[in-house]
């Protein structure tokens, strides 16, 4: 037999070889429960709640706690971006996930910032001696959840021209909204006006180097911001409301950059079943299938029947599927525990119940864990520990009884960034 057909035959068995191996590996159903954790305390809502089937995968499973120390107020987009394998390092930012999540396309010279709808109240005070200046106070960081006239507000101030910069704003979901500001010399390096806190002063968005650029997109966008807080407080749609949304918070500038794909990075044909925006845009940004389910609303009230089925089919032509759920992240806000722990378990019934009755374990991996800590007890996202559970047919378990933190603390604990390469060890 000639070389060349030896070598022809050794690609072929190879290729074949690899194929049998991939169709061999179990794939891997991963359920995000957004903000499902309180902290390491007693009575938290995963203790509190009756959740049978979860805590029977986990006592069956490999269950610990996952640690998320990516600052003291970590939200989903830094987090997410973590449990998929990528390090902070090349975190684009979440205005620009947000953006990409609600259907935007990247631009060149095109900064993207997450935005709110606000309540503040109005104030003169005395800046210096003799000199008074009005000041926003906020009230309301989300105008009372309430997205009445939201769309029209949206609608009048959805593009506005200054000195050459293109300003675009679009709703997103519920109370959230983003805005671009296009310019070739538009830069990232500004901060922004939202401190995460009500009763405070607004501070007016400032550069943080001292270049011309991060200089003028500061001025342009406080000039938006005046031009838009006289428009809202006079609005029509303010004067029916019962909180008016009478400002716009901003936050999280940033730009579009270039990654490995999730299937480069993984090996792996990867899914995302979400209605918040930045999971979406993750989602698109690393080039995953983001499917749309009707009756996903990124509410307490979402389809959780649906969005289940949605995974479950979607991991017949997948090898990772991600179920992101973002209901408890927003009871946690709420600061009812029995309304969190209500969540948990009709997640419990509805996602885990049919997991259960269809996924074949000798094919599939289940995995569980939150994206951060949102307390019930603050109704802040906090950095900490938090439950995570591995289960397929198989496994060793370390027989945690039970899915909250005061029994998964005796198990592992695993920081966020190595979360992927846990859980791809047991494929």
């Amino acid at each position: 037999m000639k070389f060349v057909d030896v070598y022809k035959e050794s690609v072929l068995l190879n290729n074949y070889i690899l194929r049998m191996f991939i169709l061999y590996m179990k794939k891997i159903l991963f359920v995000i429960l957004d903000g499902a954790g309180d902290g390491l305390r007693k009575g938290t809502s995963l203790e509190v709640a009756h959740k049978p089937i979860l805590n029977e995968y986990t006592k069956l499973g490999f269950a610990g706690l996952l640690e998320n120390t990516s600052g003291k107020h970590p939200d989903s987009g830094t987090s997410i971006f973590q449990l998929l394998g990528y390090p902070l390092v090349d975190y684009p930012g979440r205005g620009y996930l947000d953006a990409m999540g609600i259907g935007l396309l990247p631009k060149p010279h095109t900064l993207y910032m997450r935005a709110n709808f606000a309540t503040v109240k109005k104030e003169v005070k005395e800046v210096a001696r003799g000199q008074f200046k009005p000041v926003y106070i906020v009230t309301d960081r989300r105008a009372g959840r309430d997205e009445t006239g939201l769309k029209e507000i949206a609608n009048d101030i959805s593009e506005i021209n200054i000195e050459g910069f293109n300003v675009k704003f679009y709703k997103s979901l519920a109370h959230r909204g983003i805005l671009t500001i296009s310019n070739y010399n538009v830069s990232k390096d500004i901060t922004g006006t939202d401190a995460g806190q009500v009763e405070n002063d607004l501070s007016e968005i400032t550069a943080i180097k001292g270049d011309t650029n991060s200089h003028k997109t500061a001025a342009i966008l406080n000039k938006w911001l005046d031009q838009v807080a006289k428009l809202l407080e006079e609005h029509l749609v303010n004067k029916n409301r019962k909180i008016p949304a009478n400002y716009i918070l901003l936050r999280g500038p940033s730009f579009y950059n270039i990654e490995k794909t999730f299937k480069e990075k993984h090996g792996l044909v990867g899914a995302i079943i979400a209605k918040s925006p930045v999971v979406r845009g993750i989602g698109k940004h690393f080039e995953m299938d983001v499917i749309d389910v009707v009756g996903a609303t990124g509410t307490m009230q979402t389809d959780l029947k649906a969005k289940t089925l949605a995974a479950l089919e979607a991991l017949r032509d997948h090898d990772f599927v991600v179920l992101h759920i973002l209901a408890p992240d927003i009871a946690g806000h709420d600061m009812v525990v029995r309304t969190k722990a209500g969540i948990i378990e009709k997640i419990d019934n509805e996602v885990f119940g049919r997991i259960k009755e269809y996924v074949d374990f000798d094919k599939t991996i289940l995995c569980v864990t939150s994206d951060h800590i949102t307390s019930v007890f603050s109704g802040n996202h906090e950095g900490g520990k938090f439950p995570f559970m591995i289960y397929t047919n198989g496994i060793e378990s370390n027989n945690l009884d039970g899915y909250y933190e005061m029994v998964c603390k005796k198990g592992p604990m695993i920081d966020i960034s190595e979360w992927m390469e846990l859980i791809m060890k047991y494929r």
